[in-house]
């Protein structure tokens, strides 16, 4: 296996995106964008909650802070799933035979992500009302890098579920997902 995209710098793995090489590429930059959105978010929580004038729910602020942690964690190891599960699809069409399996992970990764993606945007809504307008534009940054990770790993959903029969139950599963999860992206007027 290849080493983590963690291991790089950022202008490393910047590089790499502006690279001939196949991946990473735009699914691993949209979870790497998540998780800055998510570290934004954490970061918010945590001066939000440690405000002297902080009148909110410091439990619900507590439960918001971990999900936001491990669904950043979650979408750091997607990230290196793409590039993995990419690569074995690329492998296969070298071969002339890339297996169902391979073709479904480059379905299942990138929908994961659009799925963590969303909660994360979930997260945010449940924070807004909850923070001092002086990390507001953080937050706002924050739902913006989310819902484009959300409609970037979709672009990659919608494409690769193509190649699977057009009659095929998960195909029409993963297509109403990801028509629900782009739904859930677009931002609310106001």
């Amino acid at each position: 296996m290849e080493a983590s995209i963690w291991t790089a710098t950022l202008e490393q793995f910047r590089d790499r995106l502006a690279s001939a090489e196949p991946a990473p590429a735009g699914v691993s930059a949209a979870a790497v964008s998540a998780t800055f959105g998510l570290g934004l978010l954490t970061k918010v929580l945590e001066i939000a909650s440690k405000r002297k004038d902080f009148a909110g729910d410091r439990e619900l602020m507590r439960s918001l802070l971990d999900h936001a942690r491990g669904t950043a964690q979650l979408l750091s190891r997607l990230a290196d799933q793409d590039v993995e599960a990419f690569n074995q699809y690329l492998d296969g069409l070298r071969r002339k035979q890339p297996t169902g399996a391979a073709v479904r992970r480059t379905i299942e990764v990138p929908l994961d992500i659009a799925r963590a993606a969303a909660s994360g945007l979930g997260l945010c809504e449940k924070a807004t009302g909850m923070v001092h307008a002086f990390v507001a534009p953080d937050l706002g940054t924050a739902c913006i890098l989310l819902r484009g990770a959300v409609h970037a790993a979709l672009l990659s959903v919608n494409l690769n579920i193509q190649q699977l029969p057009s009659g095929d139950p998960y195909r029409k599963e993963v297509a109403a997902e990801a028509l629900r999860l782009a739904g859930a992206a677009v931002p609310s007027a106001g």
